[in-house]
């Protein structure tokens, strides 16, 4: 019985203000076992998750299904930008090479590929009926800044590709000059990602979307954070082998724009791993949601 109790101190403190006293009394019918201690634990966790739980209507449980699939959205592009850096070190003739003649390596970036194709599926499929949606919410509603949010996207990447044919044509002589190229090139590619993920995540969360394409959506979702954590993975092994047939490879510079080769793949290893917890969490906070929402559906019926 003390376990039980020392567990239900885990749960949120309205929680506790409202059911502790029912679950004691509960508990006090018998001697709680070890499996009634894990359920406990399982339930402090969902209320942690969902605080709201028994507290609030079905709309915020749909608010924070729809807030998870943005922050999947969101840790998608990061992981976009660690991807990016990952396919321009595999471009190094070096790098091929070892791909080519080493199937498991081969096979380790074929896995990348094949994952980063998914996780695009995943996204487009999952996210484009949700665009629709607010085009139709702001047509309907006669709310024309929703419409400009989701136009600005095509802006960023229409300046970001005028800038890469300026800095195409320019040819630096002095290492100033590469310097101050490189730093524009990576700040402009970070600042329309951001820009572009910032005002789509702003104009959904402007709408009421409706549910089913919400739970659509966090099946999509799903597929792509698997894939996300297939190439991640992937990545991690195929540098530990890379280093481990050709450690020759990870003495040089020839990471992003002449940097430490190992440097540079540590850092994209850890950009995506971050990308992907992130984007783990939020999925589990988004079935956890669509779960409570299951459960209401059934109580309504």
């Amino acid at each position: 019985m003390r376990r039980s109790t020392y567990v239900l101190r885990l749960y949120p403190r309205p929680w506790r203000d409202r059911y502790e006293d029912e679950v004691l009394a509960m508990l006090e019918q018998g001697v709680p076992s070890w499996m009634d201690d894990l359920n406990l634990l399982g339930g402090a966790f969902n209320a942690h998750l969902h605080p709201c739980w028994g507290f609030a209507d079905k709309s915020s449980y749909l608010r924070t299904l729809r807030g998870s699939l943005l922050t999947i959205f969101v840790a998608y592009a990061s992981f976009i930008i660690a991807g990016l850096a990952y396919q321009k070190l595999t471009e190094y003739h070096a790098f091929m090479s070892v791909a080519q003649t080493d199937h498991a390596i081969g096979l380790l970036f074929l896995l990348v590929v094949i994952g980063s194709v998914l996780a695009l599926s995943g996204i487009f499929v999952g996210g484009v009926p949700i665009v629709v949606a607010v085009i139709r919410h702001a047509l309907k509603n006669k709310q024309p800044g929703l419409l400009f949010l989701l136009s600005t996207p095509i802006l960023a990447n229409g300046i970001f590709l005028c800038i890469l044919l300026l800095l195409k044509n320019i040819h630096p002589i002095i290492p100033l000059e590469t310097i101050i190229s490189r730093t524009t090139f990576v700040g402009a590619l970070l600042i329309t990602v951001a820009v572009s993920t910032g005002v789509v995540c702003r104009a959904v969360s402007r709408c009421e979307i409706p549910e089913p394409l919400l739970r659509f959506a966090l099946r999509c979702a799903m597929l792509a954070t698997a894939a996300m954590a297939l190439m991640f993975v992937a990545t991690t092994v195929w540098g530990l082998g890379v280093w481990s047939k050709e450690p020759q490879l990870f003495t040089r510079n020839d990471g992003i724009f002449g940097t430490s080769t190992p440097l540079t793949w540590l850092g994209i290893v850890m950009a995506m791993a971050m990308a992907t917890a992130i984007a783990l969490l939020a999925l589990t906070r988004g079935m956890s949601s669509r779960a409570v929402l299951n459960t209401t559906m059934q109580e309504s019926v």
